[in-house]
């Protein structure tokens, strides 16, 4: 599991929600903003330091931007485990849930699979399809209701949340789950901490996924 926070340009990120969230995902976290006309700043960072984010935080929180905080289920605690993942030029992706997709490479994890086998591959050759409604919702019912997948595209200025709905919305700020930080002190219902079980991804893939070539961006 994870906690994934959008954060628009024009609304802040409170101090004690990041003290927070990284209490109970102590496994590193990436940050990635729309810094400029067509560019997308990523940073991460490996230890759970609330110093460190809050200084990452700090100088990107004038654009719109999304935090990842991880809590690993699958692969091992190294920066190439780090969200956001490159899918394509100037398009990055996060993941919060856990997906029983085929892990190729021992210690990565399934979100670094799913990136790089599954989204990239697909959004190379066609990013602007990230903005299909008929392929988002192809793209949400093959993760199933207990995942999130957040991307950032700078070629279009635009953040797209699959499976928003199953968020939560708080001040301006978008929420993946209120489970991996303590909501009732926000006023938000808290979710019972226990790891889920894994999606898993039904046996026929959807049409997109016919042909899957394996990319290389995050080796």
């Amino acid at each position: 599991m994870c906690l994934i926070i959008h954060k628009p340009k024009g609304v802040d990120v409170p101090l004690e929600l990041l003290r927070s969230a990284i209490h109970y995902n102590r496994d590193g976290f990436g940050v990635m903003a729309f810094s400029g006309r067509q560019t997308l700043t990523v940073k991460r960072h490996r230890k759970a330091c609330l110093a460190s984010l809050y200084r990452i935080y700090h100088s990107v929180a004038e654009h719109e931007c999304v935090i990842h905080l991880r809590l690993k289920t699958r692969g091992n605690v190294t920066v190439k485990n780090l969200h956001p993942f490159r899918v394509a030029p100037k398009v990055y992706m996060a993941h919060n849930g856990t997906l029983d997709v085929p892990c190729r490479i021992k210690g990565r994890s399934d979100s670094w699979h799913a990136a790089n086998d599954y989204m990239a591959p697909i959004l190379q050759k066609d990013p602007g399809i990230l903005h299909d409604q008929e392929f988002l919702g192809q793209l949400e019912n093959w993760i199933g209701p207990e995942n999130r997948l957040v991307f950032m595209d700078a070629h279009q200025g635009k953040t797209v949340i699959v499976n928003r709905n199953k968020g939560i919305e708080f001040n301006g700020l978008w929420l993946s789950n209120t489970r991996w930080f303590d909501a009732d002190r926000f006023g938000l219902p808290q979710q019972e901490r226990i790891m889920p079980e894994v999606q898993a991804i039904p046996v026929t893939p959807p049409p997109f996924f016919k042909s899957k070539p394996i990319c290389r961006y995050n080796r």
